[in-house]
């Protein structure tokens, strides 16, 4: 089995892997229902598997990311600790509404901190931990929760599709008050998601703008279906697939044969689409010609997790 992406690898023989899953399970029924996929690359990647061709390799990236996972925790629990919340004996002492305005000023102040290049690199380790299942899963306390009420600090907004196998937070692995989001089927731009994404850029003064698209989108794929087929659905659904399909580019997708390849550039080809539509907005590429924006697309494999981002030139800082 071989598992790869974002060039790291992991070699695993199938005589290791069920080693691995005998010693998971070994006098320990109650592992059964605790089995996940990061359990056995910890232990995998402790015991450096050997690969079918004699090489020893361990996933760099599985490492990485129970790092990330750790780090997180370790933020998580200096943030909890220098709020005053936890008292000697790990009890909670409950907090203020000044406590609150504390954290949400100490948010604030992160928040600054951040530089456009840096939240692309957290949206990006973020997937990473998603698709190699050491995925943090940050849930924010009642103390966090209570400090947001006062102004969110999201780093991040991004359109993406509705569709229910493409939660956006889980994917980059982020957790409350970190994005904002607009997701709409084909995740294309109309009045309302274009005001969405202005309002984070100008009012929230978000610092990277990802348009998402995915593997197997059902909108992109009607719409690349004849108009008179379109025609049949109900007005308004009839109305959006035919805005989609006059940025397909047909025309180039026809020489595409493999369907797998096909789905792809299709999708690839709306994103492209959106995010030149984004970039006609003057304010926008003000904030990108001054370094405090970037603007990216990237495409969502859900077979394997991972996210392919793809730049469009329009990296903060390009002139």
């Amino acid at each position: 089995m071989a598992v790869s992406g974002g060039g790291a690898a992991l070699c695993v023989s199938g005589a290791a892997l069920g080693a691995a899953l005998s010693t998971l399970f070994l006098g320990r029924e109650d592992r059964r229902q605790e089995l996940a996929t990061k359990d056995v690359l910890e232990l995998l990647v402790r015991s450096e598997v050997p690969c079918p061709s004699g090489g020893w390799v361990a996933s760099r990236a599985a490492a990485r990311s129970r790092a990330e996972v750790r780090r997180v925790e370790a933020e998580n629990a200096a943030s909890v600790e220098a709020s005053g919340m936890v008292n000697m004996v790990g009890g909670w002492q409950g907090f203020s509404m000044e406590d609150s305005r504390k954290r949400n000023m100490q948010m604030q102040e992160s928040f600054k901190e951040l530089s456009p290049a840096e939240v692309l690199v957290k949206l990006q380790r973020g997937n990473a931990r998603f698709w190699t299942g050491c995925a943090s899963r940050p849930e924010a306390s009642a103390f966090e929760r209570r400090a947001m009420i006062m102004q969110q600090f999201p780093s991040s907004a991004i359109l993406g599709c509705s569709d229910s196998r493409v939660p956006v937070e889980v994917v980059f692995d982020q957790g409350l008050g970190d994005m904002f989001v607009v997701r709409v089927a084909g995740n294309s731009l109309d009045t309302t998601t274009t005001a969405s994404l202005q309002y984070a850029v100008h009012h929230l003064s978000v610092k990277v703008l990802v348009v998402m698209g995915h593997e197997g989108c059902g909108a992109i794929k009607a719409a690349g279906l004849p108009i008179a087929q379109i025609e049949q659905e109900p007005q308004e659904l009839a109305n959006a697939l035919k805005m989609l399909k006059r940025g397909l580019d047909e025309q180039r997708l026809k020489n595409v044969h493999d369907a797998r390849a096909y789905d792809r550039e299709a999708v690839i080809t709306n994103v492209r689409r959106q995010v030149e539509g984004l970039c006609r907005d003057a304010a926008i590429m003000k904030k990108v010609q001054n370094e405090e924006l970037i603007v990216v697309g990237c495409f969502y494999e859900i077979s394997s997790g991972i996210v392919d981002f793809f730049m469009t030139g329009l990296i903060s800082g390009e002139k």
